[in-house]
């Protein structure tokens, strides 16, 4: 892989990433934790420096919190789909957060462990009698050939070496089990529409992958692709209005006014904007 051809359009870098910039609900749209590199082979494109580590263990986020109604939903959307490949058994989900998607796992028969590295994400998820060890992918202490199932929601993205993390996940996967992954679409007309101003570049964010990218990511190590497509998420009309600020304080306000003015903050929406997607691959075993 080529690491040295630079963005196109240049990301506007910011040097010092607070615990406070690595919220979900983030609106620094545009901004990075460094330089971002593009990969002339592949197409995949990566921040050249992360952000250090313990800014994701202090981390905290109150929104997440008002909106998982949404979050459990789109869970449940997500599980109807992977359920249709491989039955409940046991389930991992790498970076849970507060554990929406291990309650809606638990409430379909599944088995659910989480890892998280947010001090306070770990102890919203205990809270509701979830399995949450606070640790990292390369530090889980698991033990190997053990899950049906990985889940990395809104996780690759964030990660140094996702090569590094794939190849970990095979090896907790039990044979013939597979990783789901869900992942902003650096390829998609909306990021390449919007560039530097698309909603998914932001300073959490350290890999921008396309579907051939993360495909091909999964391929190399060994697993085979079942289905790639297209990935919305449920939030209250709230959430998506609040959203806004981050490229108009004064739009933000008009919709918050609007929804408020025929009661629909708390409607729960699920807008597709194509430009997310979802990933089921299975470990493919000689």
């Amino acid at each position: 892989m080529s690491h040295d051809e630079r963005f196109a359009r240049r990301r506007r870098a910011v040097s010092d990433v607070t615990a406070d910039a690595l919220r979900p609900s983030s609106e620094l749209y545009g901004q990075t934790a460094g330089p971002i590199l593009r990969c002339r082979t592949c197409g995949h494109s990566f921040v050249e420096q992360p952000p250090a580590v313990e800014e994701y263990e202090n981390t905290e986020d109150p929104v997440t919190i008002r909106e998982e109604r949404g979050r459990v939903a789109t869970a449940r959307r997500d599980l109807a789909e992977i359920e249709r490949i491989v039955g409940p058994g046991r389930i991992l989900d790498v970076g849970c957060w507060t554990g929406s998607f291990l309650l809606a796992a638990r409430e379909r028969g599944w088995e659910p462990v989480g890892i998280e590295p947010s001090k306070w994400a770990t102890e919203q998820a205990r809270s509701d009698g979830l399995d949450v060890r606070t640790t990292t992918l390369d530090a889980h202490g698991l033990e190997r050939s053990s899950f049906s199932l990985i889940v990395l929601n809104d996780v690759i993205e964030h990660v140094t070496d996702p090569a590094a993390s794939v190849q970990i996940i095979a090896g907790l996967l039990e044979p013939g089990g597979a990783v789901f992954m869900a992942t902003p679409d650096a390829g998609s007309a909306v990021a390449r529409l919007l560039g530097r101003r698309w909603w998914s570049v932001l300073p959490m964010h350290l890999q921008y992958f396309t579907r051939g990218s993360l495909s091909l990511l999964l391929q190399r190590h060994g697993f085979r692709i079942r289905w790639i497509k297209t990935h919305a998420k449920s939030f209250s009309a709230r959430y998506y209005a609040e959203r806004l600020g981050g490229y108009s304080s004064s739009i933000e306000r008009v919709a918050l006014r609007g929804l408020r003015t025929f009661g629909k903050l708390d409607r729960l929406v699920s807008p597709d904007f194509h430009d997310r997607m979802a990933v089921l691959a299975t470990r493919v075993d000689a």
